[in-house]
């Protein structure tokens, strides 16, 4: 006689389906799973519900990505990348520059040397046509027609306002600049068709007698010449001081009649060969295109790339910035003489 138990497996056997048996008694020892005692080690994957009591200590390794609070206590080693915030505290060490003993109540365009070395200063006067013609094309040689070029009341001798402006410039920047505690000198060349070496090198207050003396020539724009004769003046130099020049001028150059441009970016490349550190400012007239002449200066004539531009009545707001220009050349060779 069969039990119903019976019944059901041999249907179940026919389907495919094993039923085990369940044992009369309990076994003696538990089932090779789960295991006698927790294993050592975190399982591979993560159980299906989370544990009671978290783990004692933290996983043996970090984690891949960083935590969403930062950590109590900072690292002992610093990161490879700075911080994207400042910290909250200083360091404990001052930074590497010097501060000023005083800040200065308005931040300066560029940066102050205040320590300079000697120097030699040549300054280059254009004294061409354009600068008393007005709106004219007149070569004002020697300050005629007076009906074109003599303007504002002044004598034949400075003719013009502008050339007056161009005076007063360059008789306070040597001033200033010869009341500096260095040894400098100072020389003057004018241009206009010709070339003129007002002075060779001289203490600043000597040259500021011979900028008085100027008298205003007209012409055309020789500037190779007067490169090359600045230059002539800076070669009697003492060696260990710093030489530069200086070059006013409000146009093109025209002298040579073909190939002006040409001959003068050569005598800049000459003086500078001759580590002549050459500053070129450029005085605009108003409402009159100044871009191809500045660029010819940037890329032909300047030292550094640096052209300085204003109008007759603003040169004086160059001043300041060209004692900065000056006094800072002479401190890099300055630097460099302490370097050898």
């Amino acid at each position: 006689m069969f039990s119903f138990f019976d019944d059901i497996s041999c249907h179940a056997e026919y389907l495919g389906i094993i039923y085990l048996k369940p044992t009369d008694s309990p076994s003696k020892r538990p089932s090779l799973s789960p295991t006698l005692a927790p294993s050592q080690a975190p399982s591979d994957h993560p159980t299906a519900n989370p544990s009671k009591m978290p783990s004692q200590s933290p996983t043996v390794a970090p984690s891949m990505t960083p935590t969403i609070e930062p950590s109590q206590y900072p690292t002992f080693e610093p990161t490879s990348e700075p911080t994207q915030q400042p910290t909250s505290n200083p360091t404990s060490k001052p930074t590497r520059l010097d501060p000023t003993e005083q800040p200065t109540e308005a931040p300066s365009q560029t940066p102050t040397c205040a320590e300079n070395g000697d120097f030699n200063l040549c300054i280059a006067i254009d004294m061409s046509g354009s600068v008393c013609n007005g709106i004219t094309t007149s070569l004002c040689l020697d300050c005629e027609p007076r009906d074109s070029c003599n303007s504002g009341g002044e004598k034949f001798s400075v003719c013009c306002p502008n050339f007056r402006n161009m005076m007063l410039f360059t008789r306070d920047l040597i001033t200033e600049l010869g009341e500096q505690p260095t040894n400098q000198d100072f020389s003057i060349v004018h241009f206009g068709t010709d070339v003129t070496v007002a002075s060779s090198l001289e203490s600043w207050r000597q040259s500021i007698k011979t900028v008085n003396s100027l008298k205003y020539s007209g012409g055309k724009t020789n500037l190779a010449g007067a490169i090359t004769s600045c230059q002539l003046t800076l070669d009697e130099s003492p060696p260990d001081r710093k030489n530069l020049m200086l070059i006013l001028t409000d146009g093109a150059p025209s002298v040579p009649e073909f190939n002006a441009q040409d001959v003068a970016a050569t005598a800049a490349m000459n003086a500078q060969l001759k580590d002549t550190f050459i500053i070129p400012v450029f005085i605009e007239e108003p409402n009159s295109p100044y871009e191809p002449e500045v660029s010819f200066l940037t890329d032909n004539i300047s030292s550094d790339g640096n052209v300085f531009v204003a109008d007759f009545d603003g040169l004086d707001d160059l001043q300041d910035t060209l004692f900065e220009q000056v006094t800072c050349q002479t401190k890099e060779n300055l630097r460099s003489e302490e370097t050898i």
